[in-house]
């Protein structure tokens, strides 16, 4: 009894779920909860690791065999680190449960009048506490960087670092030619001042030759409304084509805002876009309208999508899901709906997994 005194002790202080994770399994030894999240967390993150691995070592052989192929199973292992990583975190939770549980029954047995008290006092703030954990997450808790493919509002505070995979897949369709992944690695640093910088590495296409290109990124929070849930936020994309490039440079900039509504936790995002020359149309500029849509469900999922308008490379609606997976980790998973030929194949998977450094 003592070590679980410890452990809810330890939790107390820190309400962390991986250093909840670590305590109880340490001291209290293992259960069912504590394995759950163990095998969800680390094999979805060797999942996405093996995944991408062996995805990379396919385009550079061009490996587009169809079967088992070294390809084949790294898309494979990629889809399976979604449904790994919302079980791991689902065991999570119910951990922090049973750890919670754990030390309102030492609090009991510790000092029962105060215990007592104690809930009485809490049970009127009991409801609102729990409607601020599953639906009313602000915008510093959720500091995602965008929705799928349109930015929030959101920026990271200075010196703040997050870096993300992001993976496309069709693994399957009627049509070989038809089938494809790419994969962007991208990382976000904190500037201060509500200024966040970054750098993606698009064009990493299997099957075909790679375009790999660099894309230096700024956005700047111009307004934050606090509890009025209002906020303004702006940013630039620049294009720096690297390998096999059709065109010099290009620039994608855009201009939005969002509402959260602090009830519900629900916030909506709406703005405007401009793509340059050739960056989502050959020899063409485009512009129209970025919206997005989040709301949480619980204390880790939310329910999400976003959408382009527009006929281009870039013009899909994609909704889907988010999740954390620990304080540090968050997955995104969707399915991309392009505004044109939708019926003839254009739509894939889309899975994302982030992870903030500090």
């Amino acid at each position: 009894m003592d070590r679980e005194q410890e452990v809810l002790r330890e939790w107390k202080e820190t309400e962390d779920g991986l250093k909840t994770l670590y305590a109880w399994t340490r001291r209290c030894g293992w259960t069912w909860q504590a394995v759950g999240a163990l095998a969800g967390l680390v094999g979805g993150t060797l999942a996405a690791s093996v995944g991408a691995l062996l995805s990379a070592v396919a385009w550079a052989r061009g490996d587009e065999a169809g079967g088992l192929s070294m390809h084949g199973i790294g898309s494979a292992l990629l889809l399976s680190t979604i449904p790994l990583l919302i079980f791991g975190a689902h065991c999570l939770d119910l951990l922090d449960k049973r750890v919670e549980r754990g030390w309102e029954a030492a609090a009991e047995a510790e000092d029962p009048v105060e215990a007592r008290s104690s809930r009485a006092r809490s049970g009127a703030v009991v409801p609102v506490v729990l409607l601020t954990l599953l639906c009313g997450m602000g915008s510093k808790a959720r500091a995602q960087q965008t929705i799928f493919n349109v930015p929030s509002t959101d920026v990271l505070d200075r010196g703040k670092v997050y870096a993300e995979l992001d993976a496309s897949l069709k693994p399957n369709d009627a049509e070989a030619a038809s089938k494809f992944s790419s994969f962007v690695p991208r990382v976000v640093v904190g500037a201060g001042g509500r200024v966040e910088v970054g750098l993606n590495v698009a064009g990493n296409i299997q099957p075909g030759p790679d375009s790999t290109t660099l894309v230096p990124t700024v956005k700047y929070k111009l307004y934050d409304g606090g509890d009025n849930g209002w906020a303004i936020a702006g940013g630039d994309h620049l294009f720096i084509p690297v390998r096999n490039r059709a065109y010099d440079a290009g620039n994608y900039a855009y201009l939005e805002f969002s509402k959260t509504f602090q009830k519900s936790g629900t916030r909506l995002t709406a703005g405007g876009y401009h793509f340059s020359d050739n960056v989502v149309a050959a020899n063409a500029q485009r512009a129209g309208g970025q919206f997005g849509f989040e709301q949480p469900v619980s204390k880790t999922v939310t329910l999400a999508a976003d959408w382009f308008t527009g006929k281009h490379s870039a013009g899909y609606f994609t909704p889907g899901v988010t999740f954390k997976a620990g304080r540090k980790t968050t997955g995104y998973a969707g399915y991309s709906i392009g505004n044109q030929n939708a019926s003839r194949g254009n739509h894939f998977f889309l899975l994302e997994l982030g992870y903030n450094f500090n």
